[in-house]
């Protein structure tokens, strides 16, 4: 009976020990990612007739004020995808699981919605900055920029590419808001901050390059493309070509521009279906100059406006 009693004992024990243990939630994982793609699962398109489409459109510009009972409901029905998408940009680390090696693509939707999101972030934005809310429209842009980094993270190039484009649609309001001296200058310190090392053409296009370089490459070595793998010496000009096409992408914009006449020189003398996959280097050098031109037009928009408040 003794040696029952304890076994019940030692039972009970372990059971509440088992119950206390399930009580506890999982640590949070540090991939934002997984938070990103709840993000993107919840955003819901706006409306697309025409007006609607045309007064949000002219919100994001500039060209129309903030129209609360139009555009607030938007914003609301997307408050979870907005706020995870926030939360997901103060985790360290992005791995989107995208397994490009065995030739897997980024689905079309992806880029669709992440850009989506990135506009409806712009316009939450612009939504703060009308209720008189300057530290928040910018936490909630620089959001958005952080966004745009991540989702750079690991692709190839047509993922710059809309990154890129996510990267502008929070760049701008930053710089349009600095010019017309909208932030205080508690947030124009830290504005300054983060731009100042910000890098000025938003991350590193070498390395989507490096993997657009790796794609083609292990397609070029299989016979699926012409019927034949490609001769040795086509494949080694290709790799040349690719190579200093990414060290040309790790110069700053303007000085990597002045080498796009003679790569594209050296692309023209490649095969066929070398060429074919090959990213247009020029679209690429464009929108590196773009978004440099943005950021520098950023820098100099706080400098002025802290040079005319020290006078």
């Amino acid at each position: 009976m003794k040696i029952r009693a304890i076994a019940t004992m030692v039972a009970i024990l372990a059971s509440a020990s088992v119950a206390q243990a399930q009580a506890k939630f999982p640590p949070d994982a540090d991939n934002a990612a997984l938070r990103y793609w709840f993000a993107l699962a919840e955003v819901q398109e706006p409306p697309q007739d025409d007006a609607t489409r045309h007064l949000m459109e002219a919100t994001l510009v500039g060209q129309a004020a903030w129209d609360e009972s139009k555009l607030g409901p938007i914003l609301d029905s997307n408050s979870d995808a907005l706020r995870a998408l926030q939360e997901a940009t103060k985790l360290p680390e992005c791995n989107w699981g995208f397994d490009y090696r065995h030739g897997a693509r980024m689905p079309i939707w992806f880029g669709m919605r992440a850009r989506l999101l990135s506009r409806l972030n712009q316009l939450e934005g612009v939504r703060e900055m009308a209720r008189g809310d300057a530290a928040r429209a910018m936490n909630t842009w620089l959001a958005g920029i952080h966004f745009a980094q991540d989702v750079a993270r690991g692709g190839p190039v047509i993922v710059a590419l809309i990154a890129n484009a996510i990267f502008l649609d929070n760049l701008q309001p930053l710089r349009n808001n600095a010019q017309l001296g909208k932030f205080g200058e508690s947030q124009k310190k830290e504005l300054q901050a983060v731009a100042n090392v910000m890098p000025e053409d938003g991350f590193d296009w070498g390395a989507a390059w490096g993997v657009e370089f790796a794609i083609g490459d292990k397609a070029l070595q299989e016979p699926s493309m012409t019927g034949k793998p490609e001769s040795d010496e086509r494949i080694r000009a290709y790799d040349e070509y690719m190579l200093a096409a990414q060290s040309a992408l790790r110069d700053p914009p303007n000085k990597a521009s002045s080498r796009l006449g003679n790569l594209e020189s050296e692309e023209r003398s490649l095969g066929d279906v070398e060429r074919r996959v090959i990213p247009s280097l020029r679209t690429v050098m464009e929108a590196r100059i773009r978004l440099a031109a943005e950021h520098h037009d950023l820098i100099q928009a706080l400098a002025q406006k802290q040079s005319s408040a020290a006078r």
